[in-house]
């Protein structure tokens, strides 16, 4: 399992992903929020790399797990209490964070996750920081995690929230970009650039997606983005972009969600 999820992470430095940025909420405000990093591209990636065969012998993963960083609090107690006082208030600061993974090699299915709950909107900001520190975790303990993180791709996912905000106040929900954002044309010349270098791969890149779900407890009234759609219950409000996209004109996802009452 180590060595396969290894092997995805090298490829996953040569293929792209899809994002989602999901956001749920409960009748008293708080929630949970949670970026999901479709990678069966990468799946794929892996099986073309093999030539296309396939290892009847061979068991095929299949996995749908979730692991809260507080139950390997307590699990790794012993182990924790011998690291320096900083290190050990760092892991305590992380343990309302969740990371979700599934995998169906079968089915060329890999869906992994990073989230975290808050009690109210305006904490979201604090959780967010949490989520990249957790990431941050996991690429300084391997490296080819880290290496992902050098690509003008990656470093453009990861800015989306410095000019994104979001408020909500039970009745009305709204994702806008900060007043002060102003994109930098410097940015956008190495993303393409960097795109441009990508050989065969480029086209998977250029397709790569920006996906929001919202899930309300209230059904909802209206949306003012007209490319949001709502599901069929009125209670998630859907919205999907190009990636690139979306890093050139981010305000093309901003909308305001008005709740039944």
């Amino acid at each position: 399992m180590k060595q396969f999820l290894l092997a995805i992470a090298s490829v996953f430095l040569l293929t792209s992903c899809n994002f989602t940025e999901e956001i749920s909420f409960n009748p008293d405000g708080s929630g949970e929020f949670i970026m999901r990093y479709d990678m069966s591209q990468v799946m794929k990636t892996m099986e073309e790399m093999g030539g296309g065969k396939k290892d009847e012998g061979k068991e095929k993963i299949k996995l749908d797990s979730v692991m809260y960083f507080k139950d390997m609090l307590v699990e790794k107690a012993d182990s924790i209490a011998t690291l320096p006082q900083e290190e050990q208030a760092k892991l305590k600061n992380l343990e309302n964070i969740v990371i979700k993974m599934k995998m169906d090699e079968e089915a060329g299915v890999f869906d992994l996750g990073f989230g975290s709950t808050f009690t109210n909107l305006k904490e979201l900001p604090e959780a967010l920081a949490k989520i990249e520190e957790a990431k941050k975790m996991n690429s300084e303990n391997n490296s080819q995690f880290g290496k992902m993180g050098e690509s003008a791709v990656a470093k453009a996912s990861e800015s989306v929230f410095e000019y994104v905000d979001f408020t909500y106040d039970g009745k009305t929900f709204s994702r806008f970009i900060k007043e002060d954002y102003e994109i930098a044309s410097r940015d956008i010349e190495t993303l393409d650039a960097e795109i441009n270098e990508m050989g065969d791969s480029k086209d998977v890149f250029e397709a790569m997606t920006y996906t929001l779900v919202y899930n309300f407890p209230k059904k909802i009234k209206s949306v003012t983005n007209k490319n949001a759609v709502i599901s069929e219950d009125k209670k998630s409000v859907t919205l999907k972009m190009n990636f690139i996209e979306m890093i050139k004109s981010p305000e093309e996802m901003a909308l305001n969600v008005e709740l039944e009452d």
